[in-house]
């Protein structure tokens, strides 16, 4: 099996991200926009680069990177255009559960995923909630399953080709459908959600009304607690997307303080850079780490931290550029919208807690 046409195992995926950077930053602010959107033609841009296939098998016809440089990848392309990014990012969770099921669904996609060939989105953030099932998924005495609820969060509606989708079994399994994203008999998608930020992601909420599930759609069954610890296991590291917006930020303060010619923004942007290169290596370290489950604690008040610091850059860029960055056309208020979208996504109690911690400090 070989990889995607064009494609070639060593590729420099971080090299290839670095090189679509400018693209991407021209096309940041359209992405933001609702009333244009993040463009399906980047994304396919983005695949047909292998950025889809940073991490996934070589036997699938992925690269076969390791998640340290899919890290790297994420950090470039969120720091260079967050709305793209986002969608993008979706991929990557039905692209690692079909590698590693044998259901049918998982063998019918799985290289199409891999390849980025089928662009994949997910409507999977509700099974982190306590207390009762936003989505249930029930038998229908065939071999398969009738899903009834509503997911919050699905985002990339109409630009993604599959939709991988979580619901809960009575015997409290989470049950994972990987459908063809788009509505059919018991699921309807709501309007676009109007968002503070990442408005062009084209995020909505699915209405599940006994939508039937044929066995043959089916990508994975697991068990609700083990998907639970797996899924806490990562919700605890900094994102290396926060990272990817605290660089952006620092360096657009250093370029700032150049061509303004205001040396408080220099200093504050070596004093940042000082405090966040240690924090990201630690992050790093961490996260990769064979021994991470010792360092939950640790990882949480890194993540904690990294995101207070990239809240004050963020800050500090618009006291830099003053009233200018007060248009709508600016980036820089844009990247300060973005920084309060990195507080929420994958937030947990524990990452709350370590969040409102660091903005606590003196």
């Amino acid at each position: 099996m070989g990889t995607h046409p064009g494609l070639t195992t060593d590729a420099d995926p971080v090299a290839l991200a670095r090189e679509v950077t400018d693209m991407l930053l021209l096309n940041a602010a359209d992405a933001d926009d609702p009333a244009i959107g993040v463009q399906r033609s980047m994304l396919r841009c983005l695949a047909a680069q292998g950025l889809y296939s940073v991490a996934a098998p070589v036997a699938d016809g992925g690269l076969g990177h390791d998640e340290r440089t899919l890290a790297e990848v994420e950090e470039v392309l969120a720091g260079a255009d967050a709305a793209t990014w986002f969608v993008m990012t979706q991929h990557w969770s039905p692209q690692g559960l079909t590698a590693g099921s044998s259901y049918p669904a998982a063998d019918e996609y799985r290289r199409a995923l891999a390849h980025g060939d089928e662009l994949g989105g997910i409507a999977i953030a509700h099974v982190r909630r306590p207390g009762t099932p936003a989505v249930r998924a029930e038998p229908d005495g065939h071999g398969g399953w009738r899903f009834r609820g509503r997911a919050e969060w699905c985002t990339g509606w109409g630009l993604v080709d599959l939709v991988l989708i979580a619901a809960i079994s009575d015997d409290d399994r989470v049950v994972f459908a990987l459908l063809p994203a788009h509505e059919r008999r018991g699921l309807r998608a709501s309007a676009p959600y109007a968002l503070a930020v990442m408005g062009g992601t084209r995020t909505v909420g699915l209405e599940f009304s006994d939508m039937p599930v044929a066995g043959s759609e089916v990508a994975a069954i697991v068990d609700r607690e083990e998907w639970r610890r797996r899924d806490g296991d990562t919700v605890v590291d900094t994102k290396p997307a926060t990272m990817g917006l605290l660089r952006r930020v620092i360096d657009e303060t250093v370029r700032t303080g150049h061509e303004r010619d205001r040396p408080a923004a220099l200093e504050e942007a070596q004093a940042l850079a000082a405090l966040a290169c240690p924090l990201r290596e630690r992050a790093y370290e961490l996260r990769f780490s064979p021994d991470r489950r010792r360092f939950v604690e640790e990882r949480l008040s890194l993540r904690g931290r990294i995101a207070e610091l990239m809240v004050r850059a963020a800050a500090g860029l618009v006291a830099a550029r003053g009233g200018s960055a007060m248009y709508a056309s600016s980036p820089e208020q844009r990247w300060h919208r973005e920084a309060m979208f990195h507080l929420v996504q994958a937030q947990t109690e524990d990452v709350r807690a370590a969040q409102l911690a660091a903005f606590s400090l003196p």
